[in-house]
């Protein structure tokens, strides 16, 4: 796990030069072991490596760099099947200098070219130069794991790196927002790819291969997309199998490390169905961890226990506090990047920045809820059933007197009819803070786009129940769950796993007939037939649950509010007209019903203040209330 940066310049373009010093200092939290550079004699392409050092300790430095600067690669993340490669390719010839995954990557390009990718276990995000044809190939990973950015600079050429803050920091990139991408945000509460928040930033999207050619024409092109596997069995009983089969095999590969690797552990399936996976694949106690949050209304603890327990691991209880959300909102807002509603970016910082001090790899169960049907939007409210049995006539003349006194119960009763015919839309309905009457209610005119949720579930073939999970799994996921785990995990120098995500599960679990996945409705209902093999069943009977931070609280107790107001509605950000004084005020008053739209909001507002009005180049230490007392 590490950060990568690095500018290419087009023949016909006129040679500048990125501050690769300045990028690489503002992403050092990536990788705090090292750091490597490489610029060609003609200085087109200049590359620096921040490395976080897991694998091949001795002799893993980056950029690895063949044959004198033919080819160079840089990249982020783990191969986990680099050793099947290595062996593979060793038999064709192919001669190592280095013990580590990504020399694997790097010879199975000169083997195979862009079909490289296809061999590739892992999560990752590679940049790779070929002196001839001067070219150079950007790759993200399948599910979108590990991030990667690029924008266009004077002249034709592109700089890339892994982290938007270190465009920035290359001197050749002006920070300014992209008002298309602060609608498409309040509408996801996230920007989905390839935008980002900034003008002429992109990300690249997961499964993606782009090319920068040598007159500096780039090409993006998808080269996988998540499709039911064919060999998955008929019967429920020889899916199970199938199924765990996988999961253990993702979860050795996932094991590989020259650093120990623990594993997060709280009381529910996906983290337990790892941990009973993982303990029996070491050779010495696996390293868990649990977290109980103080003042928490469920403490998923004992169920922990009960896992670490089972299979001897070396546990850890450890307790946090969320109450230093002003304190620490500024930071963790320079960290993300680009705004992200997802207030439990809180809770793992905090997690993540305990278990930084202890070890450097950790297993997550991130995933699980997309491939097992774990929220409740992937089905129909009991109460949208009944409103659905009512004649549709009745029902658009009660939306319509409803709609005269509460807007938003009107909306929220005419969704209900997606489920059938937009299932794209009724996923974002169900997700969205910002629908029609919340946007009228700020004072927000913005035009809103169309759903990012919609367009994947069209392309799925196959069933409706499967390709909402797929839609999901193209947007909430790599948007919002692992740019989450991304930061707050590389923010204190650990690399988050996610086996759950290991490609082939993907595959297989989107075969997985819906009747089968979830009889009845059931959420999970098949991973929980799994995993009754492994845990106890106290946690399988458990309820769901998350990391949730107490953001009501903050915004009633917590001090929030006031801060809140005076970040939000000061003239500067006022006259953006996002929103309105009198919007703001409305949704101050409710903070039982509005809270996590206004940290929502407070997100988008300290991202736009740190990074396009700040240009800040590290870390703040400022409070939310430092920063609302400097305007």
């Amino acid at each position: 796990m590490c950060g990568l940066a690095g500018l290419f310049l087009p023949g016909s373009a006129n040679v500048v030069e990125a501050d690769l010093a300045a990028m690489l200092a503002v992403t050092r939290h990536r990788g705090p072991d090292g750091v490597g550079r490489y610029t060609s004699e003609n200085k087109r392409f200049q590359a620096g490596f921040t490395r976080l050092a897991i694998i091949d300790l001795a002799t893993g430095d980056q950029p690895l760099i063949r044959n004198g600067g033919e080819m160079v690669l840089l990249g982020n993340g783990e191969i986990y099947n680099y050793r099947e490669l290595r062996t593979e390719l060793g038999g064709r010839g192919h001669a190592f200098k280095t013990q580590g995954d990504m020399e694997a990557a790097l010879e199975s390009y000169v083997a195979k070219g862009r079909d490289f990718v296809n061999d590739l276990n892992g999560m990752y995000a590679i940049a790779l130069y070929e002196r001839q044809p001067h070219r150079l190939v950007l790759v993200r990973d399948r599910l979108g794991v590990k991030p990667l950015y690029w924008a266009r600079v004077s002249g034709g050429g592109v700089v890339f790196a892994s982290e938007i803050k270190a465009l920035f920091a290359s001197g050749l990139v002006t920070a300014a927002v992209d008002e298309t991408a602060v609608a498409a945000y309040l509408a996801h509460g996230y920007v989905p790819a390839p935008q980002t928040l900034y003008r002429g930033v992109s990300k690249l999207p997961p499964a993606s291969i782009m090319t920068v050619e040598a007159d500096g024409t780039v090409g993006i092109e998808r080269y996988w997309r998540a499709a039911p596997a064919g060999d998955l069995p008929g019967d429920e009983p020889g899916i199970r199998a199938h199924l765990t089969g996988i999961m253990a095999d993702a979860v050795r590969l996932q094991l590989r490390s020259d650093v120990p690797v623990g594993a997060m552990l709280s009381g529910g399936l996906d983290s337990g169905l790892l941990v009973a996976l993982a303990a029996g694949q070491v050779d010495r106690p696996l390293k868990t961890y649990t977290v109980r949050f103080l003042g928490a209304k469920v403490d998923e603890t004992p169920l922990a226990a009960e896992v670490a327990n089972r299979y001897g691991t070396d546990h850890t209880v450890f307790e946090l506090s969320t109450d230093s959300a002003a304190q620490l909102l500024p930071r963790l807002c320079w960290y993300a990047d680009e705004p992200l509603a997802d207030a439990s970016l809180l809770p793992n910082y905090l997690i993540n920045e305990v278990i930084g001090r202890e070890t450097r790899v950790v297993l997550n169960g991130t995933g699980g809820d997309e491939l097992f049907a774990g929220y409740g939007r992937y089905f129909r409210l009991p109460v949208e059933a009944r409103y659905l049995g009512l004649p549709r006539t009745l029902r658009r003349m009660g939306e319509a007197a409803v709609g005269l006194v509460h807007p938003f119960l009107a909306w929220q009763l005419a969704r209900a009819e997606k489920f059938d015919r937009d299932r794209g839309g009724y996923l974002h309905d169900h997700s969205t803070l910002f629908p029609p009457p919340i946007r009228a209610l700020l004072g927000c005119g913005l035009k809103i786009p169309p759903p990012a949720q919609a367009g994947f579930f069209a392309e799925f073939d196959g069933p409706a129940d499967s390709a909402a999970l797929y839609a999901e799994l193209n947007t909430y996921l790599p948007e919002d769950l692992l740019t989450l785990l991304d930061r707050t995990t590389m923010a204190h120098s650990v690399e988050g796993r996610v086996p759950l995500l290991d490609h082939r599960l993907v595959e297989a679990a989107l075969a997985v007939p819906p009747a089968i996945r979830t009889p009845g409705g059931r959420q999970k209902a098949l991973e929980r037939a799994i995993a009754a093999e492994f845990l106890p069943t106290s946690l399988l009977n458990a309820p769901k649950q998350g990391f949730a931070s107490p953001v009501p609280a903050w915004f009633t107790t917590g001090g929030l509010a006031p801060l809140a107001r005076r970040l939000l509605t000061r003239r500067q950000s006022l006259d953006r007209g996002w929103w309105s004084r009198e919007g703001v005020e409305r949704l101050l008053a409710r903070p039982d019903r509005h809270a996590f739209r206004l940290y929502s909001l407070l997100a988008l507002e300290l991202t736009v203040r740190l990074h396009v009005e700040g240009a800040c180049s590290e870390a703040p230490t400022a409070s939310l209330a430092e920063m609302a007392d400097a305007g």
